[in-house]
Protein backbone atom coordinates (compact mmCIF):
# COMPACT_ATOMS: atom_id res chain seq x y z
CA UNK A 1 0.00 0.00 0.00
CA UNK A 2 0.94 3.92 -0.40
CA UNK A 3 1.02 6.17 2.46
CA UNK A 4 0.88 10.08 1.78
CA UNK A 5 3.70 12.17 1.19
CA UNK A 6 7.27 10.68 -0.18
CA UNK A 7 10.68 8.83 0.53
CA UNK A 8 11.50 10.41 3.89
CA UNK A 9 7.19 10.00 5.30
CA UNK A 10 7.25 6.43 4.29
CA UNK A 11 10.58 5.51 6.16
CA UNK A 12 8.75 7.35 9.28
CA UNK A 13 5.85 5.74 9.17
CA UNK A 14 7.51 2.31 8.72
CA UNK A 15 10.07 3.29 11.31
CA UNK A 16 6.92 4.00 13.92
CA UNK A 17 5.72 0.28 13.64
CA UNK A 18 5.60 -1.42 16.60
CA UNK A 19 4.18 -5.04 15.02
CA UNK A 20 5.85 -5.98 12.34
CA UNK A 21 9.17 -6.55 12.22
CA UNK A 22 11.09 -4.39 9.23
CA UNK A 23 12.07 -7.27 7.31
CA UNK A 24 10.58 -8.86 3.60
CA UNK A 25 10.71 -12.55 4.53
CA UNK A 26 11.62 -14.73 7.95
CA UNK A 27 9.24 -17.48 6.88
CA UNK A 28 7.26 -17.38 10.56
CA UNK A 29 3.82 -16.14 11.28
CA UNK A 30 4.71 -12.38 12.49
CA UNK A 31 3.72 -9.59 10.51
CA UNK A 32 6.86 -8.09 8.61
CA UNK A 33 6.60 -4.76 6.94
CA UNK A 34 9.70 -3.04 4.89
CA UNK A 35 9.93 0.70 3.08
CA UNK A 36 10.17 -1.16 -0.40
CA UNK A 37 11.82 2.28 -2.15
CA UNK A 38 14.47 1.82 1.27
CA UNK A 39 15.27 -1.66 0.70
CA UNK A 40 16.75 -0.86 -3.06
CA UNK A 41 17.73 2.64 -2.87
CA UNK A 42 21.24 0.73 -2.81
CA UNK A 43 21.16 -1.09 -5.96
CA UNK A 44 18.69 0.87 -7.88
CA UNK A 45 18.28 4.97 -8.82
CA UNK A 46 15.73 6.79 -8.64
CA UNK A 47 14.89 5.92 -12.73
CA UNK A 48 15.12 2.28 -12.04
CA UNK A 49 12.84 1.93 -9.34
CA UNK A 50 10.06 4.16 -11.40
CA UNK A 51 10.62 1.64 -13.96
CA UNK A 52 10.19 -1.35 -11.89
CA UNK A 53 6.76 0.54 -10.20
CA UNK A 54 8.45 0.78 -6.66
CA UNK A 55 7.50 4.11 -5.63
CA UNK A 56 8.96 6.03 -2.87
CA UNK A 57 6.06 5.90 -0.36
CA UNK A 58 5.20 2.20 -1.43
CA UNK A 59 5.25 0.00 2.17
CA UNK A 60 4.69 -3.82 1.39
CA UNK A 61 3.44 -5.41 4.55
CA UNK A 62 2.52 -9.32 5.11
CA UNK A 63 0.24 -9.76 7.68
CA UNK A 64 0.74 -12.76 10.20
CA UNK A 65 -1.34 -13.89 13.25
CA UNK A 66 -1.36 -10.92 15.39
CA UNK A 67 -5.00 -9.60 16.07
CA UNK A 68 -6.18 -7.63 13.20
CA UNK A 69 -7.14 -4.77 16.20
CA UNK A 70 -3.74 -4.84 17.45
CA UNK A 71 -2.58 -4.14 13.68
CA UNK A 72 -5.13 -1.35 13.04
CA UNK A 73 -4.47 0.08 16.05
CA UNK A 74 -0.49 0.12 15.79
CA UNK A 75 -1.20 1.43 12.10
CA UNK A 76 -3.30 4.17 13.03
CA UNK A 77 -0.37 5.43 15.48
CA UNK A 78 2.18 5.03 12.89
CA UNK A 79 -0.16 7.36 10.56
CA UNK A 80 -0.85 9.40 12.95
CA UNK A 81 2.73 9.98 13.83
Amino acid sequence: FAVRGGYQETSRFVSRLTLPAQAVSLGGVDTLAVHTASMWAGTMNDAQMEAAGIAPNLVRMSVGIEHPDDLAADLGRALAA
